[in-house]
């Protein structure tokens, strides 16, 4: 299955997802429910069985900004701040639509992979650093157009899976923007 965010290649069949499988416990999201709250140290890491999560962050103004995804099959916490460092999430983690994760408690994941291998959380964070640089990089370099084509390229189902606002705040640009992309007229 196409990836939208590269660095969850990384994750496929790692020990961290193996692990939340066979010793997660299922857990349903309704849409709308928090995996964790902007302010809070995430509690848990999950592996999605279905359904999808978005990850938000408010702006100056109050609106919710999406930043980033994660679909059926792939891991769901807040790797930078909680599951890394053991401090506060600086946005929220809300299920897009009904959502079932096998979820473990954070802490408890973490620790079994430092006992396994005390290299693997920094393996981890030089995956996702190369990807946040690359995004980076393209927001800089690429025009909204541009970035919609290569994210469709990479995702060719994100247009019919997601809502369009979810979509145009994720690329940082007005709904009406992206309907004049999609229209040809961008």
């Amino acid at each position: 299955m196409a990836k939208l965010n590269e660095f969850m290649r990384f994750f496929e069949n790692s020990m961290l997802e193996r692990i939340c499988l066979s010793q997660g416990e299922p857990a349903r999201y309704a849409r709308g429910e928090r995996f964790v709250q902007e302010g809070q140290i995430c509690r848990y890491v999950g592996v999605i069985k279905e359904g999808y999560f978005k990850f938000c962050s408010l702006s100056s103004a109050g609106d919710e900004c999406v930043t980033g995804f994660s679909f059926a099959g792939e891991l769901v916490t807040d790797y930078p701040r909680s599951f890394a460092n053991l401090r506060p999430s600086f946005g929220s983690i809300i299920a897009g639509c009904d959502a079932t994760v096998f979820r473990m408690p954070l802490k408890k994941l973490r620790q079994l992979l430092i006992d396994s291998n005390p290299k693997l959380l920094s393996e981890y964070s030089a995956v996702l650093l190369e990807e946040a640089y690359r995004r980076y990089i393209d927001m800089h370099i690429m025009s909204p157009s541009e970035r919609y084509a290569a994210l469709l390229e990479r995702f060719p189902a994100l247009a019919s899976e997601l809502p369009v606002q979810e979509v145009a705040s994720y690329l940082g640009i007005s709904r009406r923007h992206l309907h004049r992309i999609r229209e040809g007229k961008c």
